[in-house]
């Protein structure tokens, strides 16, 4: 496959422009399947709220397959003394504005509470496909990023991929409905006084009609309104009522972008915290009619309130796509696990059941697929997908039990590809029929374990239980052991041993959604999960604990063991590294008081000190015969910053950890 880069485009530099001419000229005759790269902001600095504007590039005279955006959000450090640099969840909206045309939102994207970032070095690239707008990305075209925050510190690199071939349809139009952010429950100046009845029409050349609504709610009044009301709207086309749509995320503790440092957690008005918002499509197929006008509008469900403050930030288009391109087209649209893909952070690394998700592209119903699948280099693997999936819609295929596939201890390639459709070898479009990923290699246990866990305060209201549970599966998804109905603040020890070789699943789930221990709610308290060696007290894995609604962990049990554990030997660093589950500090970013919780292998006197970044001693404290503890800093007189925790144990092992303090 040929990669092709363009830059951005400046009309100051005559020069970049002559030779971006001649190069697209030169492209124009590259084959299908080849991905042209366009780099709308490389790396921008966000420092102030409102408009970053830019003019791209893009290739003209083309096809394309899909089109895919890469949002990639990073971090900078900010000048020492800065007021604002907080990286919270602020609204992000990418705008297309090709010349005698609608500026039309492309996408829109929640940034996460990533205070923690700078010193993780991390990043996320969200992928959004953006093939609605084929008929705008073209030629030169201003490009528009708008951020709402007030603190900065985040960087936005913006790419966009072009995938040459023949689309499922061929996008035709963008036309605006709505645009705009509108008050809600204001009663002298409803949200209806926005979302108007409006008339259009499209001619004969369009194949299919759509309605795309992106809305996000914001703001919030003495009922949580609008960022967090579960409110619905409806669509109505020629005043009859065609849909009704709740505004509302309640997946937020699932949020593949985790652990984040704010209320990431928390259900909002359709959108999370570092997250997409997803749009809603109305097809308007059979209910409207070519070259006759019809009317669009919206109703928001009633609401009003005194002193109303929140709103939604609305944008509603019309998209107008060719009659479709393919009778029988099936598309492998991504692949969920395995893959080192971080918009499936919590799928991986896997070692059993791949999955993948695909679409159907083309007009006859899809009713059975047969994929070859497996590792580069590997013999494949055959399976048969049998359903009913209709036109553009799209689902998980999850492959059986594939231990042997998954099994290496280095990172290799997974490769999926489609054999035959409907009974019929291939299909109309084999240019979206091969997929493939990297993949994380999957940890090594040993047969015999210990799971030790440590409850928290959080009581499920249904239940009467602990939040907690924790379940052991096997390859085939049958339960190994698990644990449910637990006791608030109490240790439960299991044994597991002789698990036969081959692939297990861990999963942790809280009810609650807000995991093993949360910052924000310090009155539960933290609980505790880890896998120690029997008889030995040393750890094999910690969970996390800022883990949401759910925590999964995947590990093979070798067919040839490993050697049994040298508990003389395990000191120094390996030791060191395993007590760093042990100790934990929250919440983190802290403001008035920090906790250290403690977590130990056995009763020991521990010397811990906060120093700053310079190396300052700020306290220095022994604390005596620690097993299971929490322990109170306050920090309400320091600075914000970095700082770090030092905890001496009686081994004169040291534990450090990263304590940032925000105001």
């Amino acid at each position: 496959m040929h990669i092709k880069h363009f830059l951005c485009f400046d009309f100051k530099k005559l020069f970049l422009v002559l030779v971006l001419v001649e190069f697209f000229n030169f492209s124009a005759n590259a084959n299908p399947g080849d991905t042209t790269w366009v780099t709308v902001f490389n790396l921008k600095k966000l420092s102030h709220y409102g408009n970053y504007d830019t003019t791209a590039v893009f290739p003209v005279n083309k096809r394309f397959r899909k089109i895919r955006m890469h949002y990639i959000l990073g971090r900078y450090s900010c000048a020492p003394g800065s007021q604002y640099c907080g990286s919270w969840d602020y609204t992000t909206q990418i705008y297309a504005r090709p010349k005698l045309k609608d500026s039309v939102e492309i996408a829109r994207i929640i940034t996460p509470y990533a205070s923690d970032w700078l010193s993780q070095n991390k990043k996320h690239d969200y992928i959004v496909e953006v093939t609605d707008y084929a008929s705008d990305l073209k030629d030169t075209c201003a490009m528009r990023f708008n951020y709402s925050g007030y603190s900065w510190g985040f960087t936005i690199t913006l790419k966009i991929e072009f995938i040459e071939g023949i689309p499922p349809m061929d996008a035709l139009s963008v036309t605006k409905i709505y645009d705009g952010y509108f008050p809600y429950g204001n009663a002298a100046n409803s949200i209806e006084n926005y979302l108007v009845s409006k008339t259009f029409s499209y001619a004969a050349t369009t194949g299919k009609a759509f309605i795309k609504n992106t809305v996000s709610g914001h703001g919030s009044d003495s009922l949580g309104c609008g960022e967090f009301c579960s409110k619905y709207y409806q669509l109505k086309i020629n005043n009859n009522l065609v849909s009704q749509k709740q505004l509302w995320r309640s997946d937020c503790g699932l949020n593949q972008v985790y652990p984040q440092t704010g209320t990431w957690i928390y259900e909002r008005a359709n959108w999370c915290p570092g997250a997409v918002v997803w749009p809603l499509y109305h097809d308007l197929t059979g209910i409207t009619t070519a070259n006759s006008n019809f009317s669009v509008n919206v109703d928001m469900e009633p609401y009003t309130i005194p002193n109303p403050s929140g709103g939604f930030n609305w944008v509603s288009q019309l998209i107008k796509y060719a009659a479709p391109n393919h009778v029988t087209d099936v598309s492998i649209e991504d692949i969920v696990n395995p893959t080192k893909d971080d918009n499936y952070l919590r799928n991986n690394p896997a070692c059993s059941n791949p999955t993948i998700k695909i679409k159907n592209v083309g007009t006859n119903t899809l009713t059975s697929v047969v994929f070859n699948y497996g590792l580069k280099g590997q013999a494949p693997l055959s399976f048969t997908w049998t359903g009913a999936l209709k036109f553009l819609d799209t689902v998980a295929v999850v492959f059986p039990p594939s231990t042997a596939i998954l099994s290496g201890s280095l990172s290799s390639v997974f490769q999926v590809s489609v054999t035959s459709v409907n009974g019929a070898a291939g299909d109309q479009n084999l240019f979206n029929n091969v997929y493939s990923s990297s993949t994380i290699p999957v940890q090594f246990y040993p047969k015999d374990f210990v799971i030790k866990m440590f409850t928290n305060n959080s009581t499920d209201p249904i239940t009467n239980a602990n939040e907690s549970t924790w379940t052991l599966y096997d390859q085939n998804g049958s339960i190994i052991a698990n644990r449910n109905n637990l006791s608030n603040a109490t240790v439960y020890i299991d044994t597991i041993t002789n698990l036969p070789p081959g692939c297990y699943k861990f999963s942790i789930n809280d009810s609650g959604c807000d995991g093993l221990a949360w910052w924000a709610n310090p009155s539960a308290g933290n609980g505790a999960l880890r896998f120690d060696y029997i008889n030995a007290n040393n750890t094999i894995f910690g969970s996390p604990t800022d883990i949401g609604c759910n925590y999964t962990m995947f590990f093979i049990v070798q067919a040839t063991p490993a050697p049994p554990v040298d508990t003389t030997k395990y000191t120094g660093l390996t030791k060191n590294h395993a007590n760093q589950n042990r100790i934990t500090i929250f919440p983190n970013p802290a403001r008035q008081l920090a906790y250290i919780q403690f977590d130990l292998d056995q009763h020991q006197t521990v010397n811990y000190k906060l120093s700053d970044v310079n190396g300052k001693m700020i306290l220095q404290k022994n604390k005596l015969k620690v097993l299971a503890a929490y322990e109170t800093i306050d920090i309400s007189g320091l600075n914000e910053g970095v700082y770090v925790l030092s905890v001496e144990l009686e081994d004169h092992s040291i534990i450090t950890k990263k304590l940032v303090i925000q105001k």
